[in-house]
């Protein structure tokens, strides 16, 4: 009787480990499944959020050139200050023009200066940025009072200066004296781009960069007020028109227009980042040239 109970618990061990064995692996691969079918979801999320920021793109640059904004109300809110505007729940845009930031090839080093005083750099600071960035683009080896040259660079095992002019905007995080704020690098790269063909328009500018402009208080005040949501009203008040028309209308536009789109569809986000120019002076004639795109 003994010998047949072990008999019938060594049985049933034996049969929950199976049923344990079986249960761990339809678990498993109820797991993989899962797993698959939400790896797919996302995929088709991510496919479909690519195709509608790349179809969005040319929507914005056929409503750019043909001016249908300053008619609809859906895009009361369009404007070429960098302020950002919900299309819907799910887009976001930013339409900035080239002439409200500082160009860094030829850089207007006065209104440099004057911005980064006014946004609490010291005036230490913007004597170190402005030095090393000359030295990082001439071709000779004498260091500026604030500057350095390539024995310093190869000091900290960094990269020597280029001793030509600079290729990106993202290069300025290998100069001395670039900040180790975040904040402040930030505020920097925010403002500038690589080249601008026209020159600085304090009308498509941020409020940073608006502190360092050389006009009436009252004039900045305006500028300040024009870039914040929902002042359509002044706009109205000070130039007579809508706020979507004044870029338009009565502001002149460069050829260069930054744009910025980020579409979400379901848990994916596309973004697009392009600088589209519109330029005749070229034969063959393109109808666009994109400087530079970016996902």
């Amino acid at each position: 009787m003994h010998k047949y109970m072990n008999s019938k618990g060594a049985a049933l061990i034996s049969v929950l480990l199976v049923v344990s064995l079986l249960t761990w692996v339809i678990t498993y691969f109820i797991g993989k499944t899962t797993q698959q079918i939400e790896l797919a979801k996302l995929q088709k999320e991510r496919v479909m959020a690519e195709i509608q920021a790349d179809s969005l793109v040319d929507k914005l640059l056929y409503i750019h050139y043909s001016k249908s904004f300053m008619s609809d109300d859906k895009y009361k809110e369009w404007n070429y200050r960098g302020a950002s505007f919900q299309l819907d729940k799910s887009t976001k845009v930013t339409l900035q023009d080239t002439q409200g930031k500082l160009s860094l090839i030829n850089l207007n080093e006065n209104l440099f200066s004057h911005f980064l005083l006014n946004n609490g750099f010291e005036q230490n600071e913007v004597n170190r940025i402005k030095d090393c960035l000359a030295d990082w683009q001439d071709k000779d080896n004498l260091s500026r009072m604030n500057g350095e040259e390539a024995d310093y660079y190869q000091s900290q095992n960094l990269p020597p200066p280029r001793n030509k002019r600079i290729q990106s905007v993202s290069e300025l995080s290998l100069i001395c004296g670039f900040p180790s704020e975040k904040d402040k690098r930030q505020l920097i790269l925010d403002n500038l781009l690589l080249y601008s063909m026209g020159s600085f328009n304090p009308l498509f500018a941020s409020k940073q960069l608006i502190k360092g402009v050389q006009l009436p208080p009252d004039r900045k005040r305006l500028l300040e007020d024009l870039i914040d949501d929902g002042k359509q009203s002044l706009a109205q008040e000070y130039f007579g028109v809508a706020d979507a028309a004044i870029s338009a209308m009565n502001m002149q536009l460069s050829k260069e227009i930054e744009l910025n789109v980020t579409i979400q569809n379901g848990d994916a986000i596309a973004t697009r980042n392009i600088v589209f120019s519109q330029n005749i002076r070229y034969k063959p004639r393109p109808i666009l040239q994109f400087w530079h795109w970016s996902e």
